[in-house]
């Protein structure tokens, strides 16, 4: 019998470790028992904590994707003591030493309040354009990341297609009258004596017509008919998918659907070369996908390690991008991105995510978003790095946006600070910095639907604040 161990933690948490018997007890800063592992889980535990190390030995997709990833970790443990970080997702590996056996580590957003994570759901929604309002995810019978998978999965199609359509060299077998390539002899003599004109012989082509491409058609297959309601929201937002459909049903007249594609040797191994690292994703969301068979992800994958991570700090910049800033006149600036940048000197650049989009004469404001509930004490480094932002741009106004859940910390009442600069940088009225929190819904329920309407309510609450307060205007 296959033996499995689940560990379920929230992100940003320090957790503690306790050894009893034969087993590693884990407790929250609360001291409630939240799950007990084995010395040889704990092992496997440390494996996972290195994003790069993941990457290295694990099939493993990062949301962003990212070349370098530097020192990030998912997890540090130090003595008895574990942290989480930003990254939430699921991983699993196999325990070393014990046939069989399986540790899954499963890391939730500390701001979603259902066991379906509505958090996560509606922010993975919102950044990829797609309206999720009607959109049914409250079966008992999903796991909690099918469908963050199948969201996931549409995006990538749709980045992947972009680029363009996946090709490889295939070994081909003909028997006809147009010989080309190399005579395969014994299927010769056999299909062919008495000679009668054909010729039998292998040819490499180089053809849309792989395995790879049949996987990733029986996975979209999968999402039409078994999440039916997913693809008609897609199709409805994104009308590409219906050219993406038509163009890879005709680009694989192999494929077969009582094939299980996840099975073949090409599907599952790595696709290196450069220009369709996309489509090395999508291969990677495809076995997940394809392997979780319509019951808890990873249940089946004893041998295999599969993992998908999702940076919130990215996430939350981009959900305040796209829903909370998007009517406002700001730039959001990106770490590389030659068409945005702040320069503070000549050939140094700083990226502030949030920078007021107006005339180059005139001062801009700036605005940082975090993914932590925010207060004036313990964050004097973004303090600092607010006010060197507004120096340099000659605003009025900074501040710090983050989500903010009533139930799990209490607000400062102290919203904003005057900043006492030189009097003569500023002559009109005095800077001032902000605390910009969004009130994320007290919903604890089970109905996805009501969710999206608390979190469309709170947006339209946020922007209005933020247009009387600092625009001085209403947001549209």
């Amino acid at each position: 019998m296959n033996e499995k161990e689940k560990i379920t933690l929230q992100d940003n948490k320090k957790y503690r470790l306790v050894s009893d018997q034969e087993a590693i007890i884990v407790y929250d800063q609360e001291n409630i028992k939240v799950s007990a592992i084995s010395e040889e889980g704990k092992k496997s535990l440390e494996d996972l904590c290195s994003i790069k190390e993941l990457i290295k030995k694990h099939k493993t997709l990062t949301i962003p994707h990212r070349e370098d990833f530097k020192n990030d970790q998912i997890i540090e443990i130090k003595g008895n003591e574990l942290y989480t970080s930003n990254w939430v997702g699921v991983l699993q590996s196999p325990i070393s030493g014990e046939s069989g056996a399986s540790l899954r580590l499963e890391i939730k957003s500390r701001f979603d309040n259902t066991e379906k994570q509505y958090f996560l759901l509606y922010l993975l929604c919102s950044v990829s354009g797609f309206y999720t309002f009607n959109m049914n995810v409250d079966g008992n019978e999903e796991s909690n990341y099918l469908i963050i998978l199948i969201i996931i999965y549409i995006n990538s199609l749709i980045d992947a297609y972009n680029e363009g359509i996946y090709k490889e060299y295939v070994s081909r077998r003909y028997n006809d009258y147009n010989f080309r390539g190399t005579i395969d002899i014994n299927r010769h003599l056999k299909l062919n004596i008495p000679f009668m004109g054909e010729t039998a012989y292998t040819v490499r082509e180089y053809t849309y017509d792989t395995e790879i491409l049949c996987l990733i058609r029986q996975v979209i297959d999968y999402i039409r008919y078994e999440h039916s309601e997913i693809w008609e929201g897609y199709r409805r937002d994104k009308s590409i998918l219906n050219e993406i459909v038509e163009v890879i049903e005709n680009a694989t007249p192999s494929f077969r659907a009582n094939i299980n594609y996840a099975e073949t040797i090409k599907c599952n191994k790595e696709i290196t070369h450069p220009f369709y690292q996309s489509y090395e994703n999508l291969r990677k969301l495809a076995l997940m996908i394809l392997n979780e068979s319509g019951q808890n992800m990873f249940d089946n994958l004893i041998t295999e390690s599969f993992s998908v991570l999702i940076d919130m700090a990215w996430l939350w910049e981009e959900f305040v991008a796209e829903k909370l800033l998007k009517d406002f006149n700001y730039t959001h600036l990106l770490v590389g991105d030659s068409e945005g940048k702040f320069e503070w000197a000549k050939g140094e650049s700083w990226y502030p995510d949030f920078i007021e989009n107006n005339d180059e004469n005139e001062g801009k404001n700036i605005f940082d978003a975090k993914y932590k509930h925010w207060t004036w004490e313990n964050n004097s480094e973004d303090i600092h790095q607010l006010l060197s932002y507004l120096f340099i741009s000659g605003g009025t106004k900074c501040g710090v946006i983050y989500p903010y859940n009533e139930e799990l910390e209490k607000e400062e009442k102290e919203a904003e600070k005057e900043i006492l600069a030189f009097k003569g940088f500023y002559t009109e009225s005095k800077p001032r910095i902000y605390k910009l929190p969004f009130c994320l819904p007290s919903y604890t329920g089970s109905d996805y639907k009501k969710y999206c309407e608390d979190m469309d309510e709170a947006i339209g609450k946020w922007k209005k604040e933020f247009g009387v307060k600092i625009q001085d205007t209403s947001s549209k």
